[in-house]
């Protein structure tokens, strides 16, 4: 007899990594359907959404803080894995509006966890926090493994953290499978701006095109963070999702770590004009982490994962992305 198809949910499917999740499982044969903000008119854009419309990835508006919704959509979809990436993911919306960012990612997760305890559903359930949860690490731990402290230093990490302890809580309910994961900073085409890899592309393409001067506005370039491709993280996703054990904790990550003055370079290799930087006060954080490095050891042990695309085609993609986007 043929094998069932197994059907994924991912929500957030509206955010950066979401359409790249959905892409990775629909060529592993999932049935994949995905949930979008249910304020938002359409998907935003994004490199995977057309070509994952065509594989016909189903979309479902929800409010993961309204219960009555999400418990809906739970009985609707009946899925065997669900991926759960949605929330707010900006560390300096977090400042500016601590409340939504506690309402959307923790109550948003309690509503997910719930909804799927309720409905009965022997669901996989992988529950995404953040390395923001370690907070300033001491440097002669590195690299960070997954039984650090946790010490959130911004409203985002701290919401991480609660949901990184409530996904740990629930996986103790019987017949619950809830696994988690600690994604280090990872980047690609499709993520905003206003992030510092594709902020950096995004000004570097305009200038290589004559479309603004030769001048790029920076924060501190001193920081070093623990990059990945976001094409290697779903992958990761995935694996930790089928192998790994309920109520555990994997970090995702590079086990480097490089500087942004380093990044900044890479990215002005590719152009043909001579750019200078110049510190933004805008760019800087209230509170910056001088290092981030992780220890990939135990997602390593039981997936067998590692990154496979270097940092540097990475920077190349997220370029030539800017370039055609400001053409």
């Amino acid at each position: 007899m043929p094998h069932k198809k197994i059907t994924a949910l991912v929500t957030g499917y509206d955010g950066f990594v979401g359409p790249y999740l959905a892409e990775h499982l629909l060529s592993h044969g999932r049935r994949v359907l995905g949930t979008m903000y249910k304020g938002l008119r359409e998907i935003p854009p994004h490199p995977c959404t057309e070509r994952n419309r065509q594989k016909s990835v189903i979309i479902l508006p929800v409010d993961l803080v309204n219960y009555e919704d999400v418990f809906k959509i739970i009985q609707e979809v009946q899925a065997d894995e669900v991926y759960h990436l949605a929330g707010i993911s900006h560390v300096p919306t977090s400042w500016d509006n601590p409340r939504l960012t506690f309402s959307t990612n923790v109550m948003g997760t309690v509503n997910l966890l719930e909804a799927i305890r309720q409905s009965g559903r022997p669901a996989r359930i992988l529950v995404v926090s953040s390395a923001e949860v370690y907070g300033r690490p001491d440097p002669l731990d590195f690299p960070t493994r997954e039984s650090a402290a946790l010490r959130p230093d911004n409203p985002y990490a701290a919401s991480k953290a609660a949901i990184d302890i409530l996904a740990y809580q629930w996986s103790k309910y019987p017949g619950m499978h809830v696994v988690r994961v600690r994604p280090f900073s990872h980047t690609g085409p499709g993520q905003s701006p206003n992030f510092v890899c594709p902020g950096f592309a995004r000004q570097l393409a305009a200038i290589s095109l004559g479309i603004a001067p030769p001048l790029m506005k920076v924060g501190d370039l001193t920081v070093r963070r623990d990059f990945t491709d976001v094409r290697d993280v779903v992958k990761a996703y995935r694996l930790v999702l089928e192998k790994g054990a309920s109520g555990e904790v994997y970090n995702v990550c590079s086990g480097k770590s490089r500087s942004m003055k380093c990044i900044l370079q890479i990215l002005k290799s590719f152009s043909d004009k001579k750019v200078r930087a110049e510190t933004d006060p805008a760019r800087l954080r209230l509170s910056d982490v001088p290092e981030t490095r992780g220890s990939n050891a135990r997602l390593k042990k039981v997936t067998g994962w590692r990154p496979q695309i270097a940092f540097s085609r990475t920077l190349r993609d997220l370029y030539d992305y800017w370039l055609n986007h400001a053409r």
